[in-house]
């Protein structure tokens, strides 16, 4: 329904933008051949046919409903099978003889649209559509006239135009749209269900995860393609097809963007997937990493492409791009200085994925803050630290700074305890508690179970307990556990004899 909604709201302004003048924009003016069928033009593009009337020489049609119908077919005719070119007509009020604007193919022969000079009740002779052009309109309407549904349509329903499209035009484009919504999905729902069939009897996942992601796509597309194919029985004009068409156009070139976006992101998934099944969740993480930076690359480059060929479709947007070109010099200077950092920061990211100082799900120490790598986007990263908080990171902070990167090479880590003790301490009943204290918990993976004396001190002894864990979080709570007992121990074995104590003796 949105992409409805986008589309309706998209076509209306680009109507507005290219519709011509109105009439009320538009003076009776025919004092040359370029003004009369300019006025004639813009008279066929607004609806307003008695107006379009006067720009014809209609003495055959003695009555205003007759010229008037007359015009709605000759406009019809104009705008539809011709193509006239305003700046070859000529703007002098002399022009000598009868001025041709275009000429068309009947059976018979060929019938001539042309200017002449009429004389008016007034006595000035003005540029009109010649008598010879009105008396043909017949065998024109018969040739190229209106047929289906505009020539069955009565004709409260076929003005006043609206952004030269006529009311039956308007219902019509609202009919077709619904009509093309609720078909596009069940076709794009037959498709798939084909497509998802013949992948569940392939030996890869590869082609599960492309139909999974391909539904919105292909369902947009479909709708870009049957609207296409109706709105030629809505008899456009030249100017209104051409709006409409920009912007179909526009439309199916976001739906295959969209569309190979989401099969990047479909691969980018399943090789993740195959990754973390092979090869354990260790030697998966540099995958995901260069796969979650280099689709986000990707996406953008493919927005880019698609952005650029939907600018390319209009001429004002291709007239601004040369301008903007004939500048490139100091444009592109200016902006190589102000988007440096944010290059730089790109540039980073892919190096990121490449070098992979840093993965998702590495447990680093950045600025003090212990933290797990969350996620790795092109110009920052988040970490996620110890009591859930997320510390973001510019990603050339990983680059250009150093910091602790504690599973680099394995997820596995040792870590220590420490604690002061007295000399008198039984170091090997200390070594069993600590051997006690590491089997009762399941934290400990069973590598790494050591007590040693570190320093010895005026009054005490420096002992470090090393212990060792699965990930960084195991280790966080098996070191908690182990100076836990350890302090334990030290108070109550032998009535906190071990506990450490200040000595003085006393010499007379």
């Amino acid at each position: 329904m949105r992409v409805l909604v986008f589309f309706a709201v998209w076509l209306l302004c680009s109507a507005a933008i290219a519709a011509p003048l109105s009439v009320g924009d538009a003076s009776l003016d025919r004092s040359t051949p370029r003004r009369a069928m300019t006025g004639f033009e813009a008279a066929c593009a607004s609806g307003n046919f008695s107006r379009a009337a006067r720009f014809m020489d209609t003495r055959a049609a003695p009555r205003a409903s007759e010229s008037a119908e007359l015009a709605r077919t000759l406009c019809f005719v104009v705008e539809r099978h011709t193509s006239v070119d305003a700046s070859s007509i000529p703007d002098a009020p002399d022009a000598p003889g009868a001025i041709t604007v275009a000429t068309l193919a009947i059976e018979d022969g060929s019938v001539p649209i042309e200017l002449s000079r009429a004389g008016f009740t007034d006595g000035v002779r003005r540029w009109v559509l010649s008598r010879a052009t009105v008396a043909a309109i017949p065998e024109l309407k018969a040739t190229f006239g209106p047929h289906g549904f505009e020539e069955r349509m009565p004709s409260f329903l076929r003005e006043p135009y609206v952004l030269a499209m006529a009311p039956w035009q308007w219902m019509g484009l609202l009919v077709l749209a619904v009509a093309s919504f609720v078909l596009a999905r069940f076709f794009a729902w037959a498709l798939l269900a084909v497509a998802s069939r013949i992948a569940r009897r392939t030996s890869t996942t590869l082609d599960d995860h492309l139909v999974k992601t391909a539904t919105r796509p292909v369902r947009l597309l479909f709708i870009v393609l049957l609207f296409r194919a109706g709105a030629t029985e809505l008899a456009f004009s030249d100017n209104a097809w051409l709006t409409l068409s920009h912007v179909l156009s526009a439309l199916a070139i976001t739906s295959i963007a969209w569309l190979v976006i989401r099969f990047i992101g479909g691969g980018a998934d399943w090789l993740e997937e195959r990754a973390s099944e092979g090869d354990g969740e260790f030697k998966s993480r540099g995958l995901r990493t260069q796969l979650t930076v280099l689709y986000r690359v990707a996406s953008i480059v493919v927005f880019v492409i698609a952005i650029a060929a939907i600018l390319l479709q209009f001429e004002v947007v291709r007239s601004v791009g040369t301008s903007l070109l004939a500048s490139a010099g100091i444009a592109g200077i200016t902006i190589g200085l102000a988007a440096q950092k944010s290059l730089g920061a790109i540039i980073a990211g892919v190096q990121i994925s490449i070098a992979q100082p840093v993965r998702i799900g590495d447990t680093v120490v950045v600025d003090s803050q212990q933290g797990v790598v969350e996620e790795i986007h092109l110009t920052y990263v988040v970490l996620r630290l110890v009591d859930d908080r997320r510390l973001v990171a510019p990603i050339g902070r990983f680059l250009e700074h150093p910091f602790e990167n504690w599973t680099k090479l394995g997820s596995a880590l040792r870590g220590y305890v420490t604690l002061p003790a007295d000399f008198m301490t039984p170091l090997d009943a200390l070594r069993g508690e600590l051997e006690a204290s590491c089997k009762r918990s399941n934290k400990w993976d069973g590598r790494t179970c050591l007590l040693e004396v570190t320093e010895v001190q005026a009054n005490q002894l420096q002992l470090r307990a090393t212990v060792s864990a699965k990930d960084a979080v195991a280790l966080w709570d098996l070191r908690c556990a182990v100076r836990e007992d350890l302090v334990k121990f030290l108070t109550t074995y032998e009535n906190g004899r071990s506990i450490p104590r200040a000595r003085a003796q006393t010499v007379s």
